[in-house]
């Protein structure tokens, strides 16, 4: 597929390197203000430097043949204004913008289709954030979470730790009181365990696995402690993640939320004040606040400021808070952009529980849009080293090759191993005896995400196909 990706941000460049390791034709486009030369030295694609919103420029990127146009500056504006030009001038068939102000988000149905803007798909990375950490909150005791099947299963992880009810006993005994659960991949002190079936469960191996979301929690319980009911959370904020966050737990839970900008709080307060929360104006790094407050005895803690220094120290303070007070309850969940501080999470305890990184999600959001070769859904793990996989399985005419055969026949990549498959409307374990059919949605891990594009190949339909994108 030809893509061209406008703007070398850390999201476009990390894009661009998934893309090209798939073997599509990328074309990155950037202002003149920034150094391609070399990004094209480190990446098999072609760059071209220029306001990517003047017909010339798109021009020289190709934008005539061009199947796919994807804009990832971090300005909205001109976000659209290049998919505009892309799709008026060239007919450029598929169009993705980042677009973060909530002012276009809250009338985006209106705004982004083929009668008004002609945009196609929408990626807001404070709304895909929130919802990373909202699926860490319902799953507690998670360190990372990848929804499938139309939300219906779950891919996820967890360090075991003292309390997990199979501490200690062989993990394939993990899947014996869910059938359909199955582990995914073990690592143990960052390697992989290459056969785990028999290995007892040890403390701080972690553990991915794949289980209906609806039994997730039991399935947890074996690997982690379990804590009581969520009741109190405290938010970090000055982003629009926070604010996010903020609106949707308030609902549910009793939510404090913390602005360090003065003038920001006053916006925040008159456009959450239907909202049941209590907004303070204060330093979340402030010991003598989090005293003041008895911060240390929310359930959860999530920091979300624009700082990644600011959301570790935050974290760290309020655990050791927490520490001596005796109150033993808290998990904090940090949000931390910079991929090289996403080591710093806190086994221990003593600091950030989960590092949640937006780019990683984002990057998943826009490979799930991209919608290539059959793939459904994508979840990148492990800092882009592994990933979750939906793959759709055609039959008919255009016949898949993988459709009647069991999957135990299947010649599946090195570190692949299947979930679960999504059939019309029922979810079916992975045994080895079962035959896929057409119309099953598989949802697969991958230890090493080099190995996508065999395992795309191995799935494909046997003749030429282009998957239907999402329609308005």
């Amino acid at each position: 597929m030809k893509i061209i990706i406008v703007g070398a941000t850390r999201v476009g460049q990390e894009l661009a390197a998934y893309l090209v390791g798939s073997g599509h034709a990328i074309t990155l486009v950037d202002r003149g203000d920034t150094d391609l030369s070399q990004i094209a030295d480190r990446l098999d694609l072609r760059v071209v430097q220029g306001e990517a919103s003047w017909p010339s420029v798109l021009r020289n990127a190709g934008a005539e043949n061009t199947e796919l146009l994807v804009a990832t500056t971090p300005n909205d504006e001109y976000n659209i204004a290049v998919c505009s030009v892309a799709s008026s001038l060239f007919a450029v068939p598929r169009k993705i913008a980042r677009i973060r102000s909530p002012e276009y988000l809250t009338e985006a149905q209106s705004l982004f289709n083929e009668h008004a803007i002609p945009i196609d798909h929408i990626i807001s990375p404070e709304h895909i954030t929130a919802d990373a950490v909202l699926d860490l909150i319902e799953l507690s005791g998670a360190t990372c979470v990848g929804s499938f099947a139309n939300d219906r299963v779950v891919i996820a992880s967890a360090v075991a730790k003292r309390g997990g009810k199979l501490l200690g006993f062989p993990m394939a005994k993990l899947c014996q009181a869910d059938p359909k659960a199955r582990i995914m991949a073990v690592y143990r002190s960052g390697e992989l365990l290459a056969q785990f079936e028999q290995e007892p469960l040890a403390e701080n191996d972690e553990v991915f696995f794949c289980a209906e979301r609806s039994r997730a929690l039991a399935f947890l319980s074996g690997i982690v402690p379990l804590s009581s009911g969520i009741k109190n959370i405290t938010i970090a904020g000055g982003t629009h993640t926070a604010d996010e966050l903020a609106r949707t737990l308030s609902s549910r839970y009793r939510v404090k939320l913390i602005e360090p900008d003065l003038e920001r709080s006053k916006r925040v307060f008159k456009r959450l004040l239907k909202k049941s929360m209590d907004l303070f104006h204060a330093d979340p790094c402030d010991p003598d606040f989090m005293t003041e407050e008895h911060l240390y005895q929310s359930d959860r803690f999530i920091a979300a400021t624009p700082s990644d220094e600011s959301n570790i120290i935050s974290c760290l303070m309020l655990k050791r808070l927490e520490h001596l007070n005796s109150h033993g309850h808290l998990k904090a969940i940090a949000v931390i952009n910079r991929g090289n501080l996403h080591d710093l999470h806190s086994p221990d305890g003593q600091g950030a529980d989960v590092l949640v990184s937006p780019r990683e999600a984002v990057i998943s959001a826009l490979l799930s849009d991209i919608r290539q070769e059959g793939v459904v859904k994508v979840r990148l793990f492990r800092s882009g080293l592994s990933e979750g996989l939906e793959l759709s399985v055609l039959g008919g005419r255009l016949s898949s090759r993988v459709v009647g055969r069991r999957l135990e026949d299947l010649q599946l990549p090195p570190g692949v191993r299947l979930g679960m498959v999504l059939r019309e409307n029922k979810l079916l374990a992975c045994t080895p005896d079962l035959k896929l059919e057409d119309g099953d949605r598989v949802t697969a891990y991958l230890h090493d995400h080099r190995q996508m594009r065999r395992l795309v190949a191995l799935f494909k339909p046997r003749a030429f196909w282009i998957p239907r994108g999402r329609t308005w």
